[in-house]
């Protein structure tokens, strides 16, 4: 399986309620809607919380607000993502694009792809 790991810092202009909010409800629904056109197999979202060690510090200045997940089940499904090459995706990458403009500081945003490695599973 293979993972997009999205590094979301939010908008300036946004405080981080309304940007969990937002990223809860609204944007959360968008990828449900559109997971089968990019055959998305598995979406997290981890929030940050108000916890001391999320606070600026001189080695870490600028903390995510949270990470987005998407784990697709081949490399073609994750080119989908990126290449939009169909007119589903066309429309759905379009409609996804233009919400993450409403709450996401794309540019401070960064991704990583790799392959996740399950090193503890269960109770």
């Amino acid at each position: 399986m293979i993972k997009l790991s999205y590094f979301i810092h939010r908008l300036p202009s946004l405080s981080p309620q309304d940007f969990h909010s937002h990223w809860r409800n609204q944007h959360a629904a968008l990828i449900v809607k559109h997971a089968s056109v990019f055959g998305i197999r598995r979406y997290v979202q981890l929030h940050a919380t108000e916890h001391p060690s999320n606070l600026p510090t001189e080695a870490f200045p600028e903390p995510y607000d949270g990470v987005a997940e998407l784990c697709f089940a081949a490399e073609a499904q994750l080119e989908q993502w990126f290449a939009n090459s169909t007119p589903q995706a066309i429309a759905a990458g379009k409609e996804i694009r233009a919400d993450e403009r409403i709450f996401i500081d794309r540019a401070w945003s960064p991704f990583l792809l790799g392959e996740e490695l399950l090193v503890i599973s269960g109770p």
